[in-house]
Parts: structure tokens; sequence; C-alpha cells
């Protein structure tokens, strides 16, 4: 039950089945806002998500200003290493659209302060769009990015029909509200030929059973749903799509390190240790040694995130 927001009762918000098993009760552990929320298992399709949840109007309340992916900051301002990683990362995200499409128009969804966006932008031929709900982000994109981003939600947009060749979803799906409502909304506007790419914390990850309610991907309760392998398969048919590729990675040290974070600050009282633990932890020596390892994992289906690509199913 939480202490902040206002909560609603929701059916499951794949199937929409009512029936459902407590899991285990959450909070937030990455900004400390006040609030418990009861995580819990569909009975029907399996789905895990929050019940009951805060509302739309409420939750804006767990996204704080120092909310590390709206932290307003270019590139060029990060230290040498961790600018090296974000383009890694980023640079991954564009081959993964450009490998299927080489050129086009391109909406994310979530922009956040459109520092995929602008990557995307370097690559030839593609003409970059967002959208974003909160308005210091989007504010952040338009003004020191230069870029074409609508600040509110997808719906408020109102596209036209087919008008995109690629809409992209970077760890979003798992704040949706409604994710089959949005689905539908991105089927209407992408072209017959179009390609969705989305990544979101994948259920099936070893972390993920490792950590379990100390796991940095359920993120209480900004992450609202988390899925498996098999209900993200389930929610992209019924809304219109065929899976054409699953893969996972992307992240995984940086949850796993996050997790141990939490997990240490619930089980290890003494401070000095627990730094010490983390230092440790996430040192280069120790993100080096973790690189093979959890490749291997990635490669096995149980990595940390799940990359998506998806196309209409009438394309």
């Amino acid at each position: 039950m939480s202490d902040l927001a206002e909560l609603e009762t929701t059916p499951c918000v794949l199937c929409r089945s009512t029936d459902n098993t407590p899991l285990y009760e959450t909070k937030d552990r990455l900004c400390h806002v006040a609030g418990h929320f009861a995580l819990v298992r569909c009975d029907n399709c399996g789905l895990y998500y929050l019940n009951p949840r805060p509302t739309q109007g409420s939750i804006g309340a767990y996204y704080p200003t120092d909310y590390d992916p709206f932290a307003h900051r270019t590139l060029q301002q990060l230290p040498l290493l961790q600018r090296f990683s974000v383009r890694y990362g980023l640079r991954k995200r564009c081959h993964f659209i450009h490998a299927y499409k080489p050129h086009g128009r391109l909406l994310d969804i979530g922009c956040a302060t459109g520092q995929f966006l602008a990557e995307m932008r370097r690559y030839p031929g593609w003409q970059v769009h967002g959208v974003e709900p909160s308005s210091e982000a989007a504010q952040f994109a338009q003004d020191t990015l230069g870029l074409d981003v609508h600040q509110g939600e997808l719906a408020s947009a109102a596209y036209p029909d087919a008008y995109f060749d690629a809409i992209t979803m970077w760890d979003v799906l798992e704040h949706l509200h409604e994710p089959r409502e949005v689905l539908s909304e991105i089927d209407r506007i992408l072209k017959p030929d179009g390609v969705l790419a989305l990544r979101t914390p994948s259920l099936d990850s070893w972390d993920a059973r490792a950590f379990s309610p100390y796991w940095a991907g359920l993120d209480s309760p900004r992450h609202l749903a988390i899925f498996s392998r098999e209900t993200a398969a389930a929610l992209l048919s019924c809304t219109g799509f065929t899976l054409r590729k699953m893969t996972t990675g992307g992240g995984s040290y940086f949850i796993n390190l996050i997790s141990l974070r939490f997990w240490l600050e619930e089980k290890l009282s003494d401070g000095v240790v627990r730094r010490a633990i983390l230092g440790l932890a996430g040192s280069f020596l120790a993100r080096l040694a973790s690189a093979l390892p959890l490749t291997i994992l990635d490669r096995c289906g149980l990595g940390s995130g799940m990359m998506i690509l998806a196309q209409p199913q009438d394309g």
C-alpha cells in the first residue's frame, strides 16, 4: 500500500483477468520516494504487474528531477569512460534498427532527453521524431539538441496513419498504464512494412531469479508490468504484431550492480563494508572479468533485458 500516491486496482494489462496471486511487497529502492506496493502474478497469463498501482495522475511523483533518464546533460558532459559506454549502447540500438531499415522516418516513444534520437540523426537518410511525457526532458531535447519532440502522450500527438518506417521504445513498455492501447496506436501509425523495436527488462533473466524483490528490473512503482518472453510475445500478437527477433542483453552489468546495491542496502547495515563491496563490484577489473560470463548468459537468453523487433501482421 502506498504512503504517497493515489492507487487504483487494475486487471491484468495483458489478458484483462482479475485473478492474481500476490508475490511480494516492493518499494522505490532507486529514488527512495515513499510508498509500498504489491507485485502480483496473473493466474491466467502469468504477467507480473503492480496491483494496486499509482494512477496516471499520481505516478509523476515517482519521477523526481534527479531520475537518471531525465538528467539534463549531453554526451560531451559525461566522464570519458561513461561517455564511451553510453555511446556504445546508443549505437547498438541504432544498428539494431539500421539492419532492418536503412532509412526513413523514425519515432522514439518515451525519448527522455533525446540522446538516442541525436545519435540516430547522425545516420544518413533518417528523419527523427520523439514523444516524451516529461515537460522538462522534452524541453531539453528540443532546445539543447534541436530535436522534434512532442511533449505528452503518444495519442495526443495524433500522427497520420502509416506515417513511420520505424518506431522505438527503449525501456518504456514496462512504464505504460495501458500497453495494449499504446501498441494498437503504434500499429496504426506504423507503415505495413515498418519495424517496431523495443527493450524491456526480462523476467526470464538469471538476475531476476537471483535477486527477486531486490532486482533492479522491478523498479517499483515506475515499472507497472514486468514481461517474460512469453508474455511479451503474447502482448505483441494481440495488438497486431508479428515477432521477428528477440534477444537478451544490453546493460546487464549495470542492472546487476544496482541489484547488488539494493540487496546490500537491505541486508548489510555496515556502510563501510557495503561501500567497499560495491566499489570492488563496480571496478574496471570486475567489469572486465564479468564480460564473458554475461555474454554467455545473454546468448543463452538469460540476460537482464529483452531486445525485441516486430512488424505489423499485415506487413
